[in-house]
């Protein structure tokens, strides 16, 4: 009889490695994906499948000069209007500067969306959300905050902001993105 238990149990937990297995490469495919040190020059998007989610991931170049403000009476600012531009121009030290990034499901029934800043502007720049889920229908605007007075001094600031969403195959997978 505690023979029996004993092949019993050994048979469960050979069960449970044998299906955590998928989950665990799962996981690795995405941490893959969201490892990135060379910048793009214009926005990419890119899609990967894995066994249980299909993984998007929106990249967009993002800079600034920061400037020592000497002659504060003259200062002239530019903007840009492309929606995907996360590019921050040139701005004085200790100033904040904020763009936007727009997100809607309009097909999928949720997806887990997550932003990522890379390269040497990454300390300096924040997001008002992170880490979300985005269900079917919804819209959402998510600010982006870069911070001068952050920076380690004045100079061109450089990198990408990586936009990841995944959604899974399967409805059933919903409960662990």
């Amino acid at each position: 009889m505690i023979r029996m238990r004993k092949m019993v149990k050994g048979l469960i937990l050979i069960l449970l490695v044998l299906i955590s297995l998928p989950f665990i490469y799962e996981i690795n495919f995405y941490n893959e994906i969201k490892g990135r040190e060379d910048f793009v020059n214009n926005m990419t998007t890119e899609k990967n499948d894995g066994l249980f989610f299909v993984y998007e991931t929106v990249r967009c170049p993002s800079n600034v000069e920061i400037i020592k403000l000497e002659n504060k009476s003259n200062i002239t600012l530019g903007m840009t209007n492309d929606p995907w531009n996360l590019n921050f121009g040139v701005i004085p030290v200790g100033i904040e500067s904020r763009r936007f990034i727009n997100l809607a499901n309009k097909n999928e029934e949720i997806f887990k969306v997550e932003i990522h800043a890379y390269g040497n502007i990454s300390p300096i720049v924040s997001f008002d959300r992170n880490n979300f889920i985005l269900h079917k229908g919804e819209e959402m605007k998510v600010t982006t905050l870069l911070n001068s007075s952050l920076s380690n001094g004045t100079g061109k600031f450089m990198g990408e902001i990586d936009i990841f969403s995944r959604r899974a195959k399967i409805p059933f997978f919903n409960v662990i993105l």
